[in-house]
Formats: structure tokens, sequence, C-alpha cells
């Protein structure tokens, strides 16, 4: 019985995480402005936002799963983004469409100056955006790289909330408890 209460407990504390999902559609779309410091939580680094028909026929037309805007790494130069206080995050994933031409995007995940993870090449065309999960964790730095001197857009740029991550870890932690306590007994 106690067994299957915990397993309700952590269905339950795990269907309610959630993820923070950052649009850019409250931002003005105007190219020519980078992405505030601080924007979200966040410091976007050779980053601006552009609506979604500044180009029509473009990837950054193609690339808008939100209604209006799309981020976009300028002059086609690496992006990097960090939280805006310092402290570590997670980076579940987003949408990448190549603004002009087929290209490869990779990624890194840095923390305190120390090199995490690294990705594989991705790659993007002009028609369509792609979701890319990497589903990283304790990194304070995320640096997009892409293999041309061409713009991306990126879309529904997607972290886990750390309320949910809380309490996903405690329901998995009372799942385990009640293992253990059942094998002693």
């Amino acid at each position: 019985m106690k067994k299957t209460i915990i397993g309700l407990l952590a269905t339950m504390a795990c269907a309610l995480a959630h993820a923070t999902v950052i649009h850019f559609d409250d931002l003005p779309g105007d190219e020519s402005l980078p992405i505030d410091a601080g924007y979200a939580g966040f410091n976007w680094d050779n980053m601006g936002t552009i609506r979604a028909d500044a180009y029509p026929g473009s990837g950054f037309e193609a690339g808008v799963v939100s209604p209006a805007n799309v981020a976009y790494n300028w002059f086609g130069q690496p992006a990097t983004i960090s939280k805006a206080d310092g402290n570590a995050w997670a980076f579940t994933g987003a949408y990448f469409t190549s603004a002009w031409i087929d290209q490869e995007i990779s990624f890194e995940g840095w923390r305190n100056g120390q090199l995490l993870v690294t990705s594989g090449a991705f790659t993007l065309d002009t028609t369509a955006p792609r979701w890319v999960e990497l589903d990283w964790a304790g990194i304070d730095t995320l640096v997009i790289y892409n293999s041309s001197p061409t713009a991306w857009a990126m879309d529904e740029f997607t972290v886990p909330e750390p309320g949910s991550l809380a309490l996903m870890g405690t329901s998995l932690l009372a799942l385990m408890a009640g293992r253990r306590r059942k094998r002693a007994v």
C-alpha cells in the first residue's frame, strides 16, 4: 500500500513539473537592437530579435514557432547565453532554423570557466525549425557555434523551472526510500 501511495505521489509530482519557455514575442523584434541583459533572467551576448515578417521566405520567417519573433545571432557569429545572476542552470532545448543557407550548429556548456559538455553538430535548413534537445544541467554558460558565418533563428528557448526540478528530485528520493524500506522488511 505504501509503495502505491509513494508511486502515486511521485507520478503527481512529475506531472506538475513545468518548463519555462522563452518566446521572445514580448520584445520589439527590431533587428538593430540587442536583447537586453537580464531579459527573462539571462544575458544574451551577440543576440537580437527579429520579426518573422521582416524577410519573407527566409529562415527567420520559417523558424517562428511562437507568433511573432525569433532570436538570432548577430552577423552570423557565435552567441553566448548565461544566467544574469551567475548561477548554474539547465538547458532543455530550443527550435533552430538557418536564416539564409543550410548550416550546422553545435553547442558547448561551461561552468566557472571550465568546459563541461559539448554537442555534436546539428544540421539546419531554411525551410522549417528543428528542435534541438540537449537536457544539460549545471551549466552557467551556453555557447552556440555555427559552421558558416550566417545567421540562425531560435525560438521556444526552454529551461526547466528550478522548483520543478526540486519537486521531481524529492519525488525520486521518496521512491528510493520506499524501495529500501521494502527490502529491509
